[in-house]
């Protein structure tokens, strides 16, 4: 019955994910259909080039999941494509499209191109190059001269429709994989008390088995929270929407979901590591000698309350903190004296008492 919920809880989070996601793509293909259109049109008539065929091309470099990214591809494009077509030019007046003038321009090119500043632009110098030098010939200075026209207005073009129609905010999909991630540590919190509570004959092994697969959906709703907020982060720079919208009010670090990011990712640590702690004190100390039958029933007990305490974020619960304070203060109480240690290198409850006092600061001290 568990897994049948949690199963439905999945689903149910990851509906409006997918939503968001086909929504986006939906608005970068009517995007680069529009740019590559315009940009062809506008080389074709306004600067008279018979076969622009680089303006379109160049303006779907133009139209990226994000502003920023655009302008940073963009730009990235335009040094490669420059950078090749001057390598080009000199090989073809002096070689020509020929094995000698093919091997200079491809190794020389290649060099050029392992500059880091091109990025994932890098291959277009080679290819610029070596296609200026073979359509080009011994004239390419008249052909490439067109085409860096036709380059310009494509980017331009791309820029300016990304930028103007539809510009890409990523804050419904990232605030909707942080709700998902919200959600999944929750339940692993309550994974958790359900081990820690002194189990019956054979439940550990099963309870440590169904704890491998809530490891696994809450690493992987982490890993997408994580994606996904970097790209809206992103997506708040140079883009006009975010002043129309009031997101933010002194940067990216204003948008409330990213600052929540930073709490929700130590307490996916925190979380890790008490089961860690759990798992290792199930394996050291078998009898339960010292995480005794009292000490796992309260420990469940604030397990279960940080749980909701997660839940409630980013606005928490005043009262709910502070009951979650007083029994961390209850359960710590025997073991702050001297002498309180128990034999051995490690003690399980002192490590487990540390890590929920950490998380419990951590969920709640507000995000800033």
């Amino acid at each position: 019955m568990t897994g049948r919920v949690d199963e439905v809880v999945r689903r149910a989070a990851a509906t409006p994910g997918r939503w968001h996601y086909w929504r986006g793509r939906l608005h970068i293909v009517v995007k680069a259909v529009l740019a590559s259109v315009l940009a062809w049109l506008a080389a074709r008539y306004l600067m008279g080039h018979r076969q622009p065929y680089f303006a379109p091309l160049a303006a779907l470099l133009g139209v990226y999941p994000t502003v920023a990214r655009s302008l940073r591809e963009s730009l990235a494009y335009a040094a490669g494509f420059l950078v090749g077509a001057l390598l080009a030019i000199p090989v073809g007046m002096t070689v020509g499209p020929n094995p000698a003038g093919i091997a200079v321009v491809v190794a020389v090119a290649l060099l050029v191109s392992s500059w880091h500043g091109f990025g994932d632009q890098a291959p277009q110098v080679p290819f610029t190059a070596l296609f200026a030098l073979l359509v080009g010939g011994h004239e390419v200075m008249s052909y490439v001269v067109p085409r860096l026209g036709d380059v310009g207005v494509g980017l331009a073009v791309g820029l300016a429709v990304n930028t103007l129609v539809f510009p890409p905010l990523h804050i419904g999909r990232a605030d909707a994989a942080v709700r998902d991630l919200k959600e999944q540590l929750a339940c692993a919190l309550e994974e958790l008390a359900s081990l820690t509570r002194p189990p019956g004959a054979g439940d550990a092994e099963d309870g440590w088995t169904r704890w491998g697969e809530r490891e696994r959906r809450l690493r992987h709703s982490h890993d997408g929270a994580y994606r996904a907020c970097e790209q809206g982060r992103d997506s708040l720079r140079a883009n006009p929407r975010v002043k129309l919208r009031r997101r933010r009010a002194d940067g990216p670090g204003a948008w409330r979901s990213l600052r929540l990011m930073d709490t929700l990712d130590h307490t996916a640590t925190y979380v890790r590591s008490i089961a860690d702690a759990l798992r290792e004190a199930s394996r050291t100390d078998p009898g339960g000698a010292l995480l005794d039958a009292g000490f796992r029933d309260g420990y469940a007990r604030q397990l279960d309350m940080l749980a909701g305490l997660v839940r409630s974020l980013p606005d928490g619960s005043g009262d709910d903190a502070a009951e979650a304070r007083g029994l961390q203060q209850w359960l710590e109480q025997p073991y702050r004296g001297a002498g309180t240690d128990a034999p051995g290198l490690w003690d399980p409850r002192k490590e487990l008492l540390r890590l929920s006092g950490l998380l419990l600061d951590n969920v709640c001290t507000p995000p800033t």
